[in-house]
């Protein structure tokens, strides 16, 4: 298969996955494609000092690994009734052996995407609090004002009372 035709395969794949949520989909910026945000497109690649045939080959085996293990995991589970649990113990082993392999101090991707996605949940809660305290404080001011409307109502209140007594003594009075 041509090394153009897998780019594009794996760039349109990865822009059909944005709306799929799948964690760990990079969707910023917009305007780069899919390929240019994971920095795997052939370009950056090369200027990496990944030769031309190397990143052909990194093409192919995303494209054979990734269709290829699928496949072989959705045959295995037509045999089976407990394709749930079985899927999940497969794909589990599959990523230990991923992150054996690599013996590195690196994290893998989904570790690394699971720690920003913390950071930005840690973030929005912050935020949350942040807001919450905001809200509760001008409640009080709120409260407070409504309290002093309040007593300010009462008190011109008393007063027209005491005026119309006033009036109805002027009256009885002047009667």
């Amino acid at each position: 298969m041509s090394p153009k035709v897998l780019e594009t395969w794996i760039n349109e794949t990865l822009q059909d996955a944005e709306h799929l949520d799948i964690p760990g989909v990079i969707l910023k910026p917009e305007h780069q494609a899919p390929i240019s945000r994971y920095n795997i497109e052939r370009m950056q690649l090369n200027n990496a000092g990944i030769p031309q045939e190397t990143i052909n080959r990194i093409y192919r085996s995303l494209f054979v690994y990734s269709v290829g293990f699928y496949e072989l995991i959705r045959k295995c589970l037509e045999h089976t009734k407990k394709q749930y649990s079985m899927i999940t113990s497969i794909w589990k082993v599959f990523a230990i052996l991923l992150e054996y392999c690599c013996r590195t101090d690196y994290h893998m991707l989904i570790q690394e995407i699971s720690r920003e996605h913390k950071e930005q949940l840690d973030k929005l809660d912050r935020d949350f609090q942040k807001k919450s305290e905001e809200q509760a404080n001008n409640e009080k001011i709120l409260k407070e004002n409504l309290d002093t409307q309040q007593k300010m109502c009462e008190e011109l209140q008393r007063e027209m009372m005491n005026e119309k007594q006033m009036r109805m003594k002027l009256e009885e009075d002047y009667t």
